[in-house]
């Protein structure tokens, strides 16, 4: 059972674009960035419930989308996704 305390592994895919300096100033050590032409992804965000609503209350703010979200649970092993649908929005 996960509890706001818990610190998990997730992983976030976004629409939108990114300052290079996000992942420095706002996630924790550890986290890798992989970006394309229009979308990005937070991959290996080692970080509690409060510090993942902060980054994607960050992130909203900043005009991103989310599109995917999974969190790795290491004492079961398994990986729990949640896919948005993946209609591209329009702007």
């Amino acid at each position: 059972m996960m509890t706001v305390s818990d610190t998990h592994v997730y992983t976030l895919h976004f629409f939108g674009t990114l300052r290079d300096d996000f992942v420095t100033d706002y996630c924790p050590a550890g986290t890798a960035l992989t970006m394309n032409e229009r979308t990005f992804t937070l991959i290996n965000l080692r970080t509690d419930q409060a510090g993942m609503l902060g980054i994607l209350r960050h992130l909203h703010n900043s005009g991103c989308l989310l599109l995917a979200l999974a969190i790795e649970n290491r004492e079961s092993e398994t990986t729990r996704n949640m896919h948005l649908p993946q209609s591209e929005p329009q702007r």
